[in-house]
């Protein structure tokens, strides 16, 4: 899958782009900043947040600004505002980490590792099961999109910069004909796991080269309506994908 695209040839690793950017503007800037303090653990549970005129002078903001920033972390679940006391980090257990953001700053911190496997749990639980559904499910139109968007892995076999979009593209496009409503309601949480995970899977020397096959698995198992071949397509591809990651971060470290 997206990431275990990650080639294993002799290739020197290529740069990828950066994730892109969970919140936008200068309420935003704000927001990220301090929310991968948080992530990193630079500011811990029960942190009180400098008092807002320490802020104002550091960052040269208005006060509406940084109040707007404030409100976007405590939406998410990471401050709460307490009358005499603060801004407080709260602790993990509040966190929304479904939150596309909150992911986006966990899969850049320096904790990552500690939670992939996580995420790579949610990804098991939910594509091979997309991908079964879509076997069964897909229509004509649903087809042409899969083999499109299969096709369009190929000049980026390299790991090109637009190497993770098109692999996401893909996994993306089989959950999306599997037909449930609910689970297109999750795209943009599905699209940040995966975009995690792939991102750091794609580091690897070689990138989706080496799993076209596995991709090709998937998609010829899915426009079979072979559920049971899809379903297990999906996990060898998801297998061979954390595979990969697990090696850039042991290189890493």
């Amino acid at each position: 899958m997206l990431s275990s695209d990650v080639g294993k040839k002799s290739r020197g690793r290529k740069s990828l782009a950066p994730p892109r950017p969970p919140v936008a503007g200068l309420p935003g800037a704000i927001v990220e900043t301090l929310g991968k303090k948080i992530l990193n653990g630079e500011l811990l549970p029960g942190d009180v947040l400098p008092a807002e005129t320490v802020y104002l002078s550091q960052l040269g903001v208005s006060r509406t600004t940084l109040r707007e920033a404030i409100k976007v972390l405590a939406a998410k679940g990471l401050v709460l505002a307490k009358p005499k006391t603060g801004t407080v980090v709260r602790a993990r257990d509040h966190w929304n980490l479904l939150d596309p953001a909150v992911l986006t700053w966990q899969a850049a911190s320096d904790g990552f590792a500690d939670t992939m496997g996580e995420l790579f749990e949610i990804r098991r639980l939910v594509e091979p099961e997309g991908a079964a559904l879509a076997a069964r499910r897909h229509d004509a139109a649903s087809a042409i999109a899969m083999r499109a968007a299969f096709e369009a892995l190929a000049p980026h076999a390299d790991a090109g910069p637009d190497a993770l979009d098109v692999d996401i593209a893909f996994h993306l496009t089989i959950l999306k004909a599997a037909g449930n409503r609910y689970l297109n309601s999750l795209g943009a949480v599905v699209d940040t796991v995966i975009r995690s995970t792939a991102r750091l899977a794609l580091g690897r020397p070689g990138g989706l080269g080496h799993s076209m096959g596995l991709h090709r698995a998937v998609l010829d198992a899915v426009l079979a309506r072979d559920e049971t071949a899809a379903r297990a397509a999906m996990h060898r591809l998801l297998a061979d994908a954390e595979d990969d990651a697990h090696q850039v971060l042991e290189h890493d470290r």
